[in-house]
């Protein structure tokens, strides 16, 4: 990485960790004032112990000795509150920041296009919620003790040349020193720190898939390969963190070591100047306790320097993703969605996804409402697309795509998906409850029309037949179930949506024969009426369509019912076999 690269990231990680501790005033002003308090408790010891030496032991001041004392004592407890106060609101500060930048971060991933997630790893994303996030969360904690030692060391570097202007002289010494030191360590461990945050990310990466594809991996015996995967990627974490370590153990014990030299010059110095009467045994023994005060804060001081590239590091890769721009958001003045029957007209439109060529070019095509219509095609035809770009999933390029006659860019999305309901061919179920899971389609629905959903959908047997009904929890991605119980209960959520249009992306493929023929016997009542468009490979799903639109290299080739297009058009005969040969000899 680049060293203007490096600066850049720096400085909009430092921004990030700035605006977030301005985002609380309240917490982070008691914590500095806690900070404070604590600070000047401190400084205030060293002294109070040099007036009870100067002023009361050595001229025999007994009288003096217990109110000093109790001023010790006293002082000592203000400093305890102060701890408290910086400590408590310190962490506070820091466990909101890191609460409430891992809300932004969901809500605004949530908004981010199809686009986005079709590039980006889960893992990518898993790492800045996380490991990104703790780094952030541990720099915000120690900002306001780090402040205050920062504050402090210039204050006793102050009061130690009022006491001795020679020995403040010979102590302020170590300052250059300490801060050459920081700079040399920070420069030398910026860029390893954006690449260890990058590598942790991608081995989240890596875990993520393995996990997820876990069937797959144990199915063809790849358990060896995602090892050596998962090695390589942690290796390379190490080298890394080694890489730091070692600079680390090089500067580090300077921390240490630097203000050592400063006392042992101090006591020997210090030692001449008491002996020739230019120094009180009380301002010599304040001047050394000044000097131990300041070990542990600078030692705080130096971790929190050596630390901060990595979690501006960290910063700047969440800045970056809440300034991905959502590429589709709500219009400014969107429009009502007025009543209809849900016609659907896709007009001159053109589409690619990102990187690749082509795959709507100037498509023409008119979707009655409460017709449905079929889309068959081969792989790559755009079939899916264009069942995508209904919900708006995706923007189109040129040209525009309609329902009832207004533009989908023009709609609210929430309304807009509101009137559609999509079964996927890839059915994801969450760790919940069935009846949960079907609440997806209207989380508002009381159990009646929960039941009454899953009974037109044919899942209500199943169902009941569980140890606790629809009650029962089901395991990540509903993998406890088959794959046609799953697209069942994904049916019935799209049933109790009730929405104006109705999408199945292949919705009976993980169903046998009979199965099938019940779930399409239940969605002729639910499609009755109602816009629906099919993406099938079976032509015993093509009984459900009244119209059937048969696509190639992203253009329409014809539409009609399927007997006219099977005696018309005989590629349509070939695509629908190969379809249907895949579909019943394949994986399922």
């Amino acid at each position: 990485m680049s060293a203007e690269r490096s600066s850049i990231d720096i400085r909009t990680g430092i921004g990030l960790l700035a605006k977030t501790v301005r985002s609380y005033p309240r917490d982070g002003t008691i914590a500095m004032l806690g900070a404070f308090v604590w600070m000047a408790s401190v400084v205030a010891i060293p002294y109070v112990v040099k007036v009870i030496i100067d002023d009361a032991i050595l001229v025999d001041r007994r009288d003096l000795l217990l109110p000093l004392v109790a001023v010790l004592a006293a002082v000592g407890f203000i400093q305890a509150i102060g701890m408290g106060l910086r400590r408590y609101f310190g962490f506070r500060l820091s466990y909101r920041a890191e609460a409430d930048l891992r809300g932004r971060m969901f809500s605004h991933i949530q908004r981010l296009a199809f686009s986005f997630h079709d590039i980006t790893p889960t893992g990518q994303l898993m790492s800045r919620a996380s490991s990104d996030l703790s780094q952030i969360r541990l720099i915000l904690m120690m900002l306001p003790i780090v402040i205050a030692n920062v504050a402090m060391f210039a204050v006793v570097i102050v009061v130690l040349i009022v006491i001795d202007p020679v020995l403040g002289l010979v102590a302020s010494l170590t300052v250059p020193a300490l801060v050459l030191t920081a700079n040399r360590l920070a420069s030398r461990i910026i860029g390893l720190s954006f690449s260890v945050q990058q590598k942790l990310a991608d081995l989240a990466e890596v875990v993520e898939e393995t996990v997820a594809g876990i069937e797959v991996v144990k199915a063809y015996g790849q358990e060896r390969r995602e090892e050596q995967r998962l090695k390589k990627a942690a290796f390379a974490i190490y080298e890394d963190t080694i890489q730091i370590a070692r600079y680390r153990s090089r500067y580090g014990p300077l921390f240490e070591l630097i203000p050592s030299f400063g006392t042992v010059a101090v006591l020997w110095v210090g030692g001449f100047r008491v002996i020739d009467g230019a120094l009180t045994p009380g301002e010599f023994v304040a001047f050394t306790q000044y000097l131990a005060v300041l070990v542990l804060p600078l030692m705080i001081t130096g971790w929190f320097f050596a630390n901060l590239p990595r979690a501006a590091a960290s910063a700047s890769r969440i800045e970056g993703l809440l300034a991905t721009d959502p590429v589709i958001e709500d219009p400014a003045t969107p429009i009502e969605l007025p009543d209809g029957p849900g016609e659907i007209r896709f007009s001159n439109v053109c589409f690619a996804y990102a990187g690749g060529g082509p795959v709507l070019d100037g498509m023409d095509l008119v979707v009655p409402g409460g017709v449905a219509v079929a889309l068959v095609g081969t792989t790559g035809s755009g079939k899916t697309t264009v069942a995508n770009l209904v919900p708006r999933f995706y923007d189109v390029a040129e040209g525009s795509v309609t329902i009832d006659g207004v533009d989908v860019r023009d709609l609210d999305l929430n309304d807009l998906r509101s009137e559609v309901a999509m079964v996927f061919q890839e059915t994801f179920l969450f760790s919940a409850s069935i009846a949960e899971n079907i609440r997806v389609g209207d989380p508002d629905a009381d159990d009646r029309r929960v039941r009454s959903a899953a009974r037109l959908a044919h899942a209500h047997d199943f169902v009941c037949s569980m140890s606790d009904g629809y009650d029962t929890v089901i395991g990540e991605r509903g993998h406890t179930l088959s794959g046609g119980q799953r697209q069942r209960i994904a049916l019935a959520r799209s049933v109790l949506r009730d929405p104006r249009i109705l999408i199945l992306d292949d919705a009976t493929s993980s169903v046998d024969a009979i199965v099938e023929a019940e779930i399409q016997d239940a969605l002729r009542h639910v499609m009755a009426g109602r816009t629906t468009l099919i993406i099938a490979h079976r032509s015993s799903t093509l009984a459900l369509a009244d119209l059937v639109v048969f696509l190639e290299d992203g253009a329409i080739v014809a539409v009609g019912t399927h007997e006219e297009l099977l005696s018309t058009i005989p590629r349509y005969g070939e695509v629908l076999a190969r379809d249907e040969e895949q579909a019943t000899g394949g994986a399922r």
